[in-house]
């Protein structure tokens, strides 16, 4: 590309008394391969999911100014109160969006949820066999395998959970469940598996077996007839997924070769529960800033009463579980408060995950910058299928228009709209999505 007027050179300097600073990165410094690399950066989306909802307390309640799960104003004027303060400085890189639900779900019964939250398809306890694919699964669809991962599928409990009690939130294609990891140790080996020595040494052997296995076949061909040959040449075809594997494999032990994995901590269990989620949250981080993989799910908890993980909530000092804070929420004079406090902590982890992607530079920003963040749930308040509490954080360089409280009207727009716009925000050009109606939600998209 040839250097236009306004383009600046990377090693303009300000200078004045004996000082030299190089000037930071600028669109204007985008020349030729640099703007090229720039264009090429990825496109990353995470996908979290909570359950039972959020603290509403209604107007007219003592408790609604302070307790409120929605921000205070509206559009680009708003701001977060006390269960979500510790969103505020990044007030400006998050959407929050109010009036929107899976249309298929908004008469299902309690507690399936997390079943349809990424999907779009009426889920019946007992009756529903299989699932709709997910969106994050689409969207990987589309994208091709790019990453060493094609996405990461978590969840605080792990497996696939049932229909109605589900421990995922990623369907694949046919709509069966993706079993989520929730073991640390497990998830850190998956992402680093192709750089560590066993790995490479098991690569070296399939290696030298298969060019084994080729040796033998060029000599043996040599002394057989026309129709041996060709039972040969099947049976030699009948290993070329064996030979794509190794390839692949090698091509992402080269790939992260480079670096060597991060040490963490990970012999924590998830009653430990804010070390374990920030972990959870700095193993997405990671798989992100090294391009693992650019598509992850995290089921935070699930639905119910029966859940394995219910406690959480008290594991962190709060006098109920998480089924019985969402239904003494209307109870007592603190109810709803106290319900408030989970919703608290869960907006500081999520600032934990905001503030590590926000602080890492790349290329003409951030790794925000081209992260999607989206959490919620699948109810407002316990048992109420509608308005589900929705937040979108980062991706202003993919199209979102950051900073903004938007309501939509339930009765005119589905949750499916907005999987189509983030999907696209992605690079997967899909027009529709289960039951998206075109809506373009141009409010928040460019």
């Amino acid at each position: 590309m040839k250097k236009k007027s306004w383009h600046l050179d990377r090693r303009t300097f300000l200078r004045g008394s004996g000082v030299a600073l190089a000037l930071p990165f600028m669109n204007a410094m985008a020349v030729g391969a640099e703007e090229k690399a720039i264009k090429e950066l990825p496109k990353r989306a995470a996908f979290m999911f909570f359950p039972n909802g959020v603290s509403l307390p209604p107007e007219g309640n003592a408790q609604h100014e302070d307790w409120y799960w929605y921000p205070k104003g509206e559009g680009r004027n708003y701001e977060f109160r006390k269960s979500q303060e510790e969103l505020n400085p990044y007030r400006k890189d998050i959407s929050v969006i109010y009036g929107i639900s899976n249309a298929a779900n908004r008469k299902m019964q309690p507690h399936v949820g997390p079943t349809g939250f990424l999907t779009t398809k009426a889920i019946e306890k007992g009756k529903t066999t299989f699932n709709s694919i997910s969106i994050d699964q689409e969207i990987v669809k589309h994208l091709g395998r790019q990453t060493q991962l094609s996405s990461l599928v978590l969840s605080t409990v792990g497996g696939v959970g049932s229909m109605s009690r589900a421990f995922t939130l990623s369907y694949d294609e046919k709509g069966k469940g993706i079993p989520a990891m929730s073991n640390l140790k497990e998830i850190y080996g998956r992402m680093y598996m192709a750089n560590s020595p066993a790995a490479k040494a098991r690569l070296k052997k399939k290696e030298h077996l298969l060019n084994k296995v080729y040796q033998n076949a060029k000599d043996l061909k040599r002394r057989l007839g026309t129709e041996d040959q060709q039972t040969l040449d099947e049976y030699l075809s009948s290993i070329t997924d064996l030979e794509k594997k190794v390839e692949n494999d090698k091509f992402w032990a080269n790939r992260l070769s480079g670096g060597a994995a991060p040490k963490m901590k990970l012999d924590i269990n998830y009653t430990d529960v804010e070390n374990y989620i920030q972990t959870m949250y700095e193993l997405m981080y990671l798989s992100f800033k090294s391009d693992i993989t650019r598509v992850a799910t995290y089921q935070i908890a699930s639905e119910g009463g029966t859940s394995p993980v219910v406690n959480l909530s008290k594991n962190i000092g709060l006098t109920k579980d998480l089924h019985g804070l969402s239904h003494a929420s209307t109870k007592g004079n603190t109810g709803y408060e106290d319900w408030a406090q989970w919703d608290k902590f869960l907006a500081k982890q999520l600032a934990y995950f905001i503030k590590r992607l926000k602080e890492t530079k790349e290329g003409d920003g951030c790794l925000l910058d081209r992260t999607l963040v989206f959490q919620g749930a699948a109810t407002s308040k316990v048992h109420n299928n509608h308005n589900y509490p929705l937040i979108l954080a980062g991706g202003s360089k993919m199209g979102h228009k950051v900073g903004q409280f938007v309501k939509y009207v339930e009765e005119k727009n589905t949750l499916a709209n907005m999987y189509v716009r983030i999907a696209n925000c992605m690079g997967a050009p899909i027009e529709k999505f289960g039951d998206s109606t075109g809506v373009q939600m141009t409010e928040m998209f460019s």
